[in-house]
């Protein structure tokens, strides 16, 4: 599982796949709202 961080706010949906995560992100660029997007992986430790 993984979650998006747009200009440094981590965004609350969480994305099965990178893939699905890196398309979130450029959907974000796309718009013009993200300066930066980030993508970090979510393990069973994470809370």
């Amino acid at each position: 599982m993984y979650q998006i961080v747009i200009n440094n706010v981590r965004m609350p949906t969480i994305y099965w796949s990178l893939r699905e995560a890196m398309e979130a992100c450029e959907y974000e660029k796309a718009r013009g709202c993200a300066v930066m997007c980030d993508i970090i992986p979510l393990d069973s430790t994470t809370n």
